[in-house]
């Protein structure tokens, strides 16, 4: 089995309904793209069958790490605690709902590797995931962009981090602050992002874990983040 270059964390909390789609369906787009990998399935304090599909699944396949959180550390806390595992030349994180398809990783991945730059992220031109989603997007990426950052699309996901990116914006949010301080931090550090082009497929299983207590959060972390707040 040829090293891996490519290392994922999936970040699961109550997602019995996709966790095993997802993942066949990510392993299989890196096979046949010829991308080795390793994905790290973070059971994220679920309290469903979660835990026990991804322990099966790594069972099964020796690329697949299952580790498990006795309790929900957050968003970027299960992020986090999966990235920590992750050892590879490039590593990021990808949703375990399976809204945005497999193939972006890969495209991700590519374009990563042609352009040279040490970011890449998917950009959603099309979302189907509902007006309460879209709007809350459009709230956030509008605060984003008072804070300069130049992405229509901050909190677009895959994200994929060449290591010594990675080592340099070292986040620390362990909430749902963490995409917008990769970004925010990646600017401070004259990263650049490279972007490929994705579709927000709508749930077809389990519940979305974003509402509007999110907004809330992301506002005043963003507004403190304006006042020199750093994680």
């Amino acid at each position: 089995m040829s090293r891996p270059t490519l290392g994922l964390t999936l970040p699961l909390y109550n997602e019995e309904a996709c966790v095993e789609r997802v993942t066949r369906d990510l392993k299989q787009c890196l096979r046949k793209a010829k991308i080795p990998s390793a994905l790290v399935l973070v059971n994220n304090g679920s309290t469903d069958s979660t835990g026990k599909q991804i322990n099966q699944l790594a069972a099964k396949d020796e690329s697949l790490l299952a580790i498990h959180l006795e309790e929900n550390l957050g968003y970027g806390g299960g992020i986090l605690a999966g990235m920590r595992q992750l050892h590879t030349p490039i590593r990021g994180w990808y949703w375990g709902d399976g809204q945005v398809a497999a193939e972006v990783v890969v495209e991700a991945y590519k374009a990563l590797i042609q352009t040279g730059a040490p970011l890449a992220k998917a950009r959603r031109i099309e979302r189907k995931d509902g007006l309460q989603r879209q709007f809350i997007s459009r709230v956030y990426n509008l605060n984003m962009r008072i804070l300069g950052s130049k992405l229509t699309d901050a909190n677009g996901c895959p994200k994929l981090f060449r290591a010594e990116a990675w080592e340099k914006i070292a986040p620390k949010s362990t909430d749902w602050f963490l995409d917008p301080e990769v970004v925010l931090r990646a600017s401070e550090l004259g990263l650049v992002w490279t972007e490929v082009d994705a579709i927000m497929e709508a749930r077809d299983g389990g519940a979305s874990k974003v509402d509007h207590q999110t907004v809330l959060e992301f506002i005043q972390h963003l507004r403190a983040w304006r006042n020199g707040w750093r994680p």
